[in-house]
């Protein structure tokens, strides 16, 4: 096990949580519904997500841009962010210019919680089994039947079931999710085997094989959880604001040591410093009224320029900044549908095919020499319909007028 990596592991069990811990020399050892003391001084503590937490949608995103922000655009169209959640993603798999992502909207309110500030690393619990040869995955949280599906042996989908028993319906929602997941291609074929691990009786293995035609694996007791070489990042907002909260504290410590420092040093020669200063504000005064009358000169012709410059200089000619900005257009795929330019100030709107091509349009527009006096800023892109993506960005200069409210 890496020395930088986790060194104990708090994950949902089946009946409450399980606190794994990894001696060097002996073999994993378990505590179960540990105590707040227990596991705050488990080292380098990993935390299981509850799966119920969660939600996971497997998507597949441009390879161009940000997977990230398109994942939180797909998840935000869909309504499946809540105000106090944020979209983390899992690399999965690439394909012919797309990439295949596990979108995980994370949010605050979750029973794991408690534990937020407790934990170094983040993870999900579908990662920390072993699939083996398995397709699919089973096993229960908090009394409560999970199921996650496999592709190449990485988690490519995960849910609660909300099922306490494997029956008929959970068998119809693992049935339903493959066939979903089959056809948006993030699985080749329909699952051939299923893993179930923990307390499952002889029955229950039974009714999952014949309910969805499957070969079935029990692996009982739970083994150990399996520690990913990279932990997921999946870490709550409210433990990143714990971070940085700590991050800033520590900061402050160290400039705050940092600053008696320097001030002791500075008193202990602040005295024959002192002179020395005094002796080089005079000269200096000496040689400023000395060059006074130059000065003066030298700022007047600079007053006359500023006010001679906006007659002359090719960025407050609209054609040109228009012309600049049809240069970057990539022909058919993106199209201006507007540009106006007053006051120093240029608003442009257009539409492009994807979101992938507005962003690179953007970026482009940004960076063109005639244009980088400009301080630019831009909404997010629009859908518009099938294969329509409006967008808008406006630049400011710096001598700018202020807009008439």
């Amino acid at each position: 096990m890496s020395a930088q990596g986790p060194e104990s592991v708090l994950r949902p069990g089946p009946g409450g949580w399980e606190l794994w811990q990894f001696p060097p020399k002996d073999g994993p050892k378990v505590e179960l519904n540990p105590g707040t003391k227990q596991v705050a001084s488990a080292p380098r503590l990993l935390l299981a997500l509850p799966t119920r937490s969660l939600t996971a949608i497997p998507l597949w995103v441009a390879a161009q841009g940000d997977p990230r922000e398109l994942a939180e655009l797909e998840l935000s169209g869909r309504h499946l962010v809540k105000r106090d959640s944020e979209v983390r993603i899992i690399p999965i798999d690439s394909a012919e210019g797309r990439a295949l992502v596990l979108a995980i909207a994370v949010g605050d309110e979750s029973p794991a919680a408690e534990y937020f500030s407790k934990a170094r690393f983040f993870d999900i619990p579908a990662r920390l089994f072993d699939p083996g040869t398995a397709d699919v995955l089973v096993w229960r949280e908090f009394g409560d039947l999970v199921y996650a599906f496999y592709k190449s042996r990485r988690c490519v989908y995960f849910s609660a079931s909300g099922e306490p028993s494997p029956g008929p319906a959970f068998c119809g929602l693992v049935a339903r999710t493959a066939l979903r997941l089959r056809v948006e291609q993030v699985i080749g074929g329909l699952p051939s085997s299923i893993r179930m691990i923990g307390d499952f009786s002889e029955a229950d293995c039974q009714s999952v094989g014949n309910g969805l035609r499957l070969t079935v694996e029990h692996i009982t007791p739970e083994p150990p959880p399996l520690i990913p070489e990279v932990p997921a990042d999946v870490t709550p907002p409210a433990a990143l604001r714990a971070r940085a909260k700590r991050r800033g504290a520590r900061k402050l410590a160290g400039v705050a040591f940092a600053g008696l420092a320097a001030y002791l040093l500075l008193a202990a020669v602040l005295g024959g410093d002192l002179l020395l200063k005094k002796i080089q504000l005079d000269r200096l005064n000496k040689n400023a009224a000395a060059i006074a009358p130059e000065a003066e000169q030298a700022k007047s012709l600079v007053v006359e320029w500023k006010e001679f410059q906006p007659a002359v200089h090719p960025r407050n000619f609209a054609l040109d900044q228009l012309a600049a900005v049809a240069a970057e257009l990539p022909g058919d795929q993106v199209r201006l549908t507007q540009f106006a330019m007053e006051n120093g100030r240029i608003l442009l709107a257009g539409e492009a095919s994807d979101i992938a091509q507005a962003y690179s349009f953007l970026e482009k527009v940004k960076k063109t020499a005639v244009l980088q006096n400009y301080d630019w800023t831009s909404r997010q892109p629009q859908l518009a319909g099938k294969n329509k993506v409006r967008f808008e960005m406006e630049g400011t200069r710096p001598d700018a007028q202020a807009r008439n409210q």
